[in-house]
């Protein structure tokens, strides 16, 4: 009889702490996409999570949005210095591609941002193994390419108040992504490539690559040797985003152009 009880109670236990930190949150993080209804952040409702935890509910968003909206890993984005001064990951979807040119409605929204940042394309399958420093990986990457990326806050309250752990939970915020031509490593240096974006012909943005964990090699470096620990590799022709080289903006409507040094412009435009 003890070890019933003992047995229903563990499985009381395993119950409640599944929905307090993954269905319960993971069904309103879908909601929310759906609905475009914002949610309270994890790390508010669980003042304990911890980023094992997180990256484990962020796995179950990813699992679930695979299976339910049938959407396809294309590659990785990376968020420097979130969680005690380290970077976190999250998943790129084919259907957050969208196309140099393209009008983004606010509405469609629940909070949307810009960044700017310096893209990878992969050429081959990366052994983490192989890997002993940013410099290996060169021979590895196919393109250096100009990005933007659209974050999207789906959490209630300001936006100071996010933290880290909850960016991880929500797959780092994904939700967008403009890719343009890139060119192979041995034609640009990565490390070199500035920006300059303006809304209606005025500057609102600036910055240079090695914003990012001081090279953009060093972040996707970084990701290798993370996803590695999980069994997990970069494959030919998936992309990653290290990581914005200038603020982090608010998305004021407007007719946008970035401008990436030896990498072209991008156009784009909000209403």
């Amino acid at each position: 009889m003890k070890g019933t009880k003992f047995v229903a109670s563990f499985l009381g236990i395993v119950l409640l702490v599944a929905g307090c930190s993954g269905g319960t949150m993971i069904d309103k993080l879908v909601k929310a996409r759906e609905k475009l209804v914002p949610v309270e952040r994890p790390a508010k409702a669980d003042p304990k999570l911890t980023l094992e935890k997180a990256y484990a509910m962020q796995k179950e968003l990813v699992d679930r949005l695979i299976k339910d909206k049938k959407e396809k890993v294309i590659g990785y984005k990376l968020s420097p210095k979130t969680v005690d001064g380290q970077p976190v990951y999250g998943y790129l979807f084919e259907s957050m591609i969208l196309p140099s040119g393209v009008t983004l409605k606010k509405k469609n929204f629940i909070d949307l941002h810009l960044e700017n940042e310096v893209v990878f394309v992969i050429g081959g399958e990366i052994d983490p193994e192989s890997i002993k420093n940013p410099i290996d990986l060169k021979p590895h990457v196919k393109f250096v390419a100009p990005g933007v990326e659209l974050p999207e806050i789906r959490y209630k309250g300001p936006i100071d108040d996010v933290t880290g752990l909850d960016l991880v939970v929500d797959n780092v915020v994904a939700s967008g992504i403009i890719v343009g031509e890139g060119l192979p490593p041995a034609q640009v240096d990565a490390d070199l490539v500035k920006v300059k974006m303006t809304r209606d012909g005025a500057v609102v943005n600036e910055g240079v690559a090695t914003m990012v964990e001081g090279s953009p090699w060093n972040a996707l470096f970084w990701l290798v040797a993370e996803l590695g620990k999980k069994n997990e590799r970069l494959k030919g022709g998936q992309i990653v985003f290290t990581g914005g080289i200038a603020k982090f903006m608010d998305s004021d409507p407007g007719d946008y152009e970035a401008s990436y040094s030896g990498l072209g412009n991008m156009n784009f435009k909000v209403e």
